[in-house]
């Protein structure tokens, strides 16, 4: 049976300044705590146990996806298509909280990526405090030497689909109805790790509430506010203290019939109907600035 990517679940991070950036995502973002030690955390946003875990290092970076794959009971089955395909692919237990069983793979990146069938419950499924109180972790977006490479990567072993491209450096890819949930972008520069990590909002106002919550903390935006071309969502991005570029977005595109093959219409898409396609760089970005020079550097 093929592996089928159903959900993006969480994402881990490398940091060095670790107490003032858990202090960002839990304090000031509002993401659940769910599960600590003395070098990493582990906060909720929604149902599962966790959506983000920060790890004290000595390096920042990059540490793992985790995706949530179809199907029930052990990851034997999941084990046995990735390895027929010519993946390394090992079953490893109780290695994160919250998650009894994994299957780990590398892509062709380098990125350690697990996948799951089940995580408990979060403690607490929302946080009460902070100022931001993201709806949901929406996506990730890593750097690659070869976005092409990447794509038939999660397509052909995940299930994935690609919902667009940017020029054929930047490609956004789906797994469910969320036009995207991973991106890859091939940089000006070779570089590798994480470009940005996004969350959802839930709408205009929303996005609004946490631009005035940026500027009270004194944390600048280093693009937007504005609405993309690439899945149409508003957005804004500022970096956390560890440096790491952080996304703040809603009315991002759905599909939520794929046999239809286009996106759930809106009065903003400048296509009928808006199917997936490959952009140029101006008509990428509907309104609000352009992306500083230093963005993706």
């Amino acid at each position: 049976m093929p592996v089928n990517a159903i959900k993006l679940g969480f994402v881990g991070l490398n940091v060095v300044k670790f107490d003032a950036t858990v202090g960002h995502y839990a304090e000031f973002i509002g993401l659940a705590r769910s599960a600590a030690s003395n070098d990493a955390v582990w906060l909720a946003c929604g149902n599962e146990f966790h959506a983000l875990s920060l790890h004290r290092a000595g390096r920042s970076g990059y540490r793992y996806v985790g995706l949530q794959v179809a199907g029930e009971g052990p990851l034997d089955d999941v084990v046995a298509s990735l390895r027929a395909e010519g993946i390394a692919a090992a079953i490893k237990s109780d290695l994160l909280p919250g998650v009894g069983s994994l299957v780990e793979i590398t892509d062709p990146d380098g990125y350690v990526i697990y996948l799951y069938r089940e995580s408990a419950p979060a403690p607490q499924r929302f946080e009460t405090r902070g100022a931001i109180l993201p709806d949901k972790l929406g996506h990730v977006a890593l750097f690659s030497q070869d976005a092409h490479r990447a794509l038939n990567f999660y397509t052909q072993n995940l299930g994935f689909r690609w919902s667009d491209w940017l020029l054929d450096i930047f490609v956004f890819m789906r797994c469910n109805a969320d036009h995207h949930v991973l991106n890859f972008l091939k940089p000006p520069k070779p570089r590798e790790g994480l470009f940005h990590v996004a969350f959802e909002l839930r709408d205009w106002a929303h996005m609004g509430r946490a631009c005035d919550a940026l500027a009270i903390r004194g944390i600048p935006l280093v693009w937007g506010p504005g609405r993309h071309g690439t899945g149409h969502n508003l957005f804004t991005y500022h970096r956390d203290p560890d440096g790491n570029i952080v996304e703040l977005f809603a009315d991002l595109d759905r599909m939520s019939n794929e046999a239809l093959g286009c996106f759930d219409p809106r009065p903003y898409h400048r296509d009928n109907p808006q199917r997936p396609k490959v952009w140029g760089f101006e008509e990428a970005h509907l309104w609000g600035p352009l992306p500083p020079a230093d963005l993706w550097d």
